[in-house]
């Protein structure tokens, strides 16, 4: 499964391999500007942020001092009471185009993102309307896929093998929600043949749980 999504300025790749997580990045040259495959091992937990980041306090100051040169430039004008030339209408009317358009494009390029954020690092995004859907159904496939790897990979226990780095993995595991409680002790009951948090306390001590195998 993979996720693409094309800027002016940069593009981005998403996709899921057999091993790891693949992620590019390029810039409006198509030079690369990130390319890095993290193993589905230091991936989880996988977490998607919307952030809204529009600079109002600049786009404010921008937008006074655009005012203040248009004042200026046009003062002499309104002074000797003579009407702007067409000319100058058309240029004026260019520049609040340009400005509007520059607002739309950032305020759908760089205030407005979608984060993917990773054990590892966070891949940056532009909230476009038309890609979350695609994107919320890739991080919920991406994280599904982990866990299912991680679960195959990592789960599997044996009783005639050393138990500490064995119950290390399980409690890894489900600390990353890979396996649910119920889950991790059954596997810790089977690889150490006791049942987790059974002592029994005999003369105000407590003794280690009894073995069920």
């Amino acid at each position: 499964m993979q996720f693409h999504q094309r800027q002016f300025t940069r593009s981005t790749q998403l996709a899921l391999r057999e091993h790891g997580f693949y992620i590019s990045q390029r810039d409006g040259r198509g030079q690369v500007a990130m390319a890095v495959e993290l193993p589905y091992e230091e991936l989880l937990p996988l977490r998607l942020e919307y952030r809204n980041t529009v600079p109002r306090r600049q786009l404010l100051w921008g937008l006074g001092g655009l005012l203040y040169v248009g004042l200026h430039l046009t003062r002499p004008l309104l002074a000797d009471s003579q009407p702007l030339s067409n000319e100058a209408w058309a240029g004026a009317f260019g520049v609040g185009v340009g400005l509007i358009l520059f607002f739309l494009y950032g305020l759908h390029n760089w205030w407005h993102q979608a984060i993917l954020h990773t054990s590892r690092l966070q891949v940056v995004l532009a909230d476009h309307p038309r890609d979350r859907r695609q994107l919320r159904a890739f991080v919920s496939n991406l994280q599904s896929h982990t866990k299912a790897y991680l679960r195959r990979e990592y789960s599997l226990v044996n009783p005639l093998g050393l138990i500490e780095p064995q119950l290390r993995r399980l409690a890894w595991l489900h600390e990353l929600d890979v396996l649910s409680t119920p889950e991790a002790q059954a596997l810790a009951t089977r690889l150490t043949g006791r049942l987790p948090g059974r002592g029994i306390k005999s003369m105000g001590q407590r003794l280690e749980a009894p073995y069920v195998n």
